[in-house]
C-alpha cells in the first residue's frame, strides 16, 4: 500500500512539474515578451549579415526547395561578453513573429553558439570577430521578407546585453557564379 501511495505521489509531483513546465514553455515563445526584454537590453554586441539582402538558392532537400544563405558575423562591442541565447524572428503582416507558421520558436544555446560561430565556451573577446558562414533561412517564397536575428549576452560583469540584425530575404533566384553553393 506504501508504495501504491509513493507512486501516486510521484505521479502528482510529475504531472505538476510538467504543467509547470509546459506553462513556463508557453510564456516564453512569447515574442511580443521576448522583444520587450531585448528592448529593455544595453547594446553590447555586434551583429552582420553578409550578402544583405539576400537572394535565394535552390535546395531540394528543404520543403519549400529554396533557401537563402549567408553570413553572420558577431563580436563583442566593449569587454567580453559570454552568449547565452541567440534566435530570430520572422516578420508576418508587418509584425515580428517568432517563427514560420505552425512551428515552435527557433532559439539557440550558448554550446549551439559555440560551435556554430567556433567561438570556444561562447566567449567572445575583444577585437575578435565570430562568424557562422553557413547561416540560412528556408521559408516560404513570400515577394520579400525580414528576418531579425538577436543574440543575448553576460558581460564581464554579469550583466546582460544584446545585439541585433535584421536581413532582407528577396524572392529572386542568385543566378550568379558567385552565389551561395551546397
Amino acid at each position: 500500500m506504501k508504495y501504491i501511495v509513493l507512486a501516486s505521489t510521484l505521479i502528482l509531483m510529475a504531472s505538476s512539474g510538467l504543467a509547470l513546465a509546459d506553462k513556463e514553455i508557453a510564456e516564453s515563445t512569447d515574442a511580443h515578451e521576448k522583444l520587450k526584454e531585448l528592448e529593455s537590453m544595453p547594446v553590447g554586441i555586434a551583429v552582420s549579415h553578409t550578402p544583405s539582402p539576400v537572394l535565394y538558392t535552390l535546395n531540394a532537400s528543404n520543403i519549400s526547395g529554396v533557401e537563402w544563405q549567408f553570413s553572420t558575423t558577431v563580436s563583442a562591442m566593449t569587454g567580453s561578453v559570454t552568449i547565452v541565447e541567440f534566435g530570430y524572428f520572422v516578420e508576418r503582416n508587418e509584425q515580428w513573429t517568432w517563427n514560420y507558421e505552425n512551428e515552435l520558436p527557433l532559439f539557440f544555446t550558448s554550446s549551439d553558439f559555440a560551435s556554430e560561430f567556433d567561438c570556444p565556451n561562447a566567449l567572445m573577446v575583444p577585437g575578435k570577430s565570430y562568424t557562422n558562414p553557413e547561416n540560412q533561412s528556408a521559408i516560404d517564397c513570400v515577394p520579400e521578407q525580414f528576418v531579425k536575428w538577436y543574440f543575448i549576452g553576460l558581460d564581464a560583469g554579469g550583466n546582460r546585453v544584446k545585439g541585433e540584425a535584421s536581413i532582407k530575404l528577396i524572392a529572386e533566384l542568385d543566378t550568379s557564379e558567385h552565389g551561395p553553393k551546397k
